[in-house]
């Protein structure tokens, strides 16, 4: 595996490490849970559309 495989999901799982515990306690009841886990979801889709736009246009 090379380096541009595994530095992503490096990345990935701390910034889960990071914000996923404070992301549970926030969310008390499971509509909040799914509200802000939509938002998240929103927010990595668009970080890798646009990171695969960037490899595909380049």
């Amino acid at each position: 595996m090379s380096a541009e495989i595994i530095m992503p999901i490096i990345y990935f799982v701390c910034l889960l490490i990071l914000v996923g515990p404070r992301f549970l306690d926030t969310n008390s009841t499971f509509k909040q849970f799914l509200s802000n886990l939509s938002i998240w979801a929103l927010i990595v889709i668009v970080i890798t559309l646009s990171y695969q736009a960037y490899n595909y246009f380049t």
